[in-house]
This record gives C-alpha cells, structure tokens and sequence, in this order.
C-alpha cells in the first residue's frame, strides 16, 4: 500500500476525475545532515541532498549502503536521529506519513492477493485520494493501460506472473498521482530482459505524470538508464551525486570507480614519488619523460601523476592493445579470457597490478599471449591515499 493509503476514508479528501488531479509539476524535496542511528551503527550518515520537483535521482548502492533506510526516512516511516527533511519547503517530519503525499513501491509488491489487479489500484485510489468508486475504476484503468497490462485487470496476484505483478504494484502508486514516488528497488526480483523493458516504461510514464521520484537500486545499469542524476552511496554515505555521465567519466573515489561501469574503472595502485631521488622509485624499468611528480605502477612503470595520487584508474574502453610511445600508461600481462558483449569483447588481462578489463573491437588475443597495454594520459584518473579522486595531474 502506498503511503497515500493511510489514515484516510473515501469521503476525506474532494471527489475529483481520473485526470483532473495531474500535478503541474513534482514535489521539491531538502534532505539537510539526515542520519539515522540503530545503537552504534549508522545505517545513514550525515546525507545532504536536494532533489528539484519533478526530477527523478536514483540511489545506488551495494545491500547495507542505507538506500532504503533513506527512502524510508523520506517516506515517514522511520525518523532520523539527525538533521532535516523538507517537502516543497514544509518541515516533513511534523507531518505524518498520510500528510506527505508520497506513494511508495516495496520490492515484493504488497498486493492484496484476494482482490484483482483493478481493485488493488482502485482501493488505493479510495483510500488514498478520496476518489468515488467510478471515477477510481476509471483511474485504475487509464494507469493499467498506460502500463500495457489491461488484460490483467481482472486476475488475481496469484495467476499473474512476477514481472506482472510487479507492474501492478508501480501502477498502484503511480495511480494516485503522488507529487512524490519512492521506488525501493522494484525489479529486483525480475530477469534482465523485463528489467530493461519496465524501467523504460516505468520512467516514460514518470515524465507524464511530473511526479519527483527516488529510485532505489544496486543495479548501476539501470540507475544511470532511470536517473536524471545519480547519487552513489557507501556505508550509509553519500560518495556523489552527479548526471549519470558525470558519475561514469569523474568518479569522485575509488568506490564509485570500482562500483559503476560494467565493467567497473580498472585502478592500479602504486607508489607515490616526490622526485627522481627517491627511493620509492627504484627498481623501476622505465622513468617517465615528464618532470614533476610521479608514481610507480607495479614494478615496471613509471607514470607523471599528482602529488598525494597513490593510485590510476582506467576505463576498459580507453586502455588498448599494443605500444603507444605517446601513452600516457603502460602495463604488460597475460591474457586470460575474453567475455563477448554483442559486438565488442571484454579481455581479461593479467598484470603484475592486478587483473585489468579490456574493451576490444574484434579478436581478442588468445589465452596465454603476452600483451602490452596503453592508455592516453587523458584518460587517467588518480586516487590518493583517502580513496578520493584528484582533479588533476
């Protein structure tokens, strides 16, 4: 049940038309130091985040990073134990859940399974819009439409498949045309060709209604495809948020390096060096032609990098196969496996700095042939020893 449901009678709130209620745009949403404590642990951590009216920003993260736990804070059904919550500029933690006008979507549908498709949206849209039965039928069936699934409305939870199931649970939030939508990882529990094919829907019909919504997920892919912006979270923490290019091509740590991409940045640690006198630098096969600081990859290569960088990353797409005078990284291995997506491959290759992920066009090298791998120096990026990303080299 969405929290629109909630402490409301189908008398409570003015009858109005399945359409008569769109909203002209979102609901602006203030999380200012919002963190949520249980004992010792801080399953959210000082988040300070905005999200514009009708702008939809995914939360992504690995299981334990506290996206849930914030969607559930926004949705009023926990409270920080620190900082604020605004709705279009009302203090949302004096308003109860029913006062928020936010519809939320659970992972495991929460479908009544004794009452049809229609009638799931239907009591929704009575309960929690003060709809008359009419104009709620009528609701239900223009949001079912919308969806594709007409010729589910009168079937049960129980013969409907999972993917068709939970598009009735997205259709009963979105039916009550909440300013504010939580998705709290939707797809979760569906193959990735349905996965592909309802987050379309599912954004497409977002756009229409000019709901703000918050989409929960772990899925990197599909965070980037529903976002306008992406807020990558650890540990309760907010590591960045920023347009999903943003994200992709300036990770602002090594934990957004390593978690977006498919595959994710490969990053080599290394040695940090102040000048060519230092000690760090011996054994090196290579000294890099560029002065100023520098910094050992392995044991055999030297690249020009900022003060402070103690490691590089780069993306599988940018490193190639073969000598490069003009490159601003070098790195010898062992090809192991290649991966086939579609046209391209994904070449594993193993290094003396670790096992690297090469994007290529075409054939790969066999299993077993050594390889030299470049990269430009525009494509570098650099970590210091906090795991953050430094600007520039």
């Amino acid at each position: 049940m969405s929290s629109t449901d909630l402490g409301k009678s189908p008398t409570s709130s003015r009858e109005a038309s399945p359409s008569a209620d769109l909203p002209a745009a979102g609901m602006g949403l203030e999380i200012r130091g919002v963190s949520r404590a249980y004992g010792a642990t801080k399953a959210v951590d000082d988040i300070s985040l905005s999200v514009a009216p009708g702008e939809v920003v995914s939360l992504l993260g690995p299981s334990g990073s506290g996206k849930s736990t914030l969607l559930r804070l926004v949705a009023g059904l926990d409270t920080p134990t620190g900082g604020s919550l605004t709705l279009d500029g009302k203090d949302a933690l004096r308003l109860a859940p029913h006062e928020r006008d936010v519809a939320m979507v659970f992972q495991h549908y929460a479908l009544y399974p004794h009452l049809t498709a229609q009638d799931n949206l239907v009591l929704a849209l009575r309960y929690g819009r003060g709809l008359s039965k009419s104009a709620a039928a009528e609701r239900a069936r223009e949001t079912l439409e919308l969806l594709g699934v007409c010729h589910l409305a009168k079937r049960k939870p129980a013969a409907m498949s999972g993917g068709q199931r939970q598009r009735i649970a997205i259709g009963r939030a979105l039916a009550t045309r909440s300013r504010l939508v939580l998705l709290d990882e939707p797809m979760s529990g569906l193959d990735a060709v349905l996965r592909a094919s309802l987050r379309v829907e599912v954004v497409a019909l977002l756009r229409r209604l000019g709901s703000t919504a918050l989409f929960v997920t772990h899925d990197q892919s599909e965070a980037m495809v529903v976002g306008d912006r992406v807020a990558v979270l650890s540990d309760g923490k907010l590591e960045q948020v920023g347009t999903p290019d943003e994200v992709y091509d300036a990770p602002a740590s090594r934990f957004v390096a390593s978690f977006v991409g498919s595959p994710p940045m490969n990053v080599l640690e290394g040695s940090e060096r102040r000048g060519p006198g230092d000690a760090s630098a011996r054994g090196a096969t290579r000294t890099h032609e560029r002065g100023g600081p520098s910094m050992l990859v392995g044991a055999d290569f030297e690249v020009a990098a900022p003060e402070n960088a103690v490691a590089v990353g780069v993306r599988p797409e940018d490193l190639r196969v073969g000598d490069d005078d003009g490159a601003g990284l070098r790195v010898k291995g062992e090809m192991i496996v290649s991966e086939r997506l579609g046209a391209d491959r994904i070449a594993y290759v193993q290094a003396a700095s670790g096992l690297l992920a090469v994007r290529v066009t075409g054939k790969p090298p066999a299993a077993g042939e050594n390889v030299s791998l470049t990269a430009p120096p525009e494509a570098l990026s650099y970590f210091d020893g906090a795991g953050r990303l430094i600007r520039s080299a």
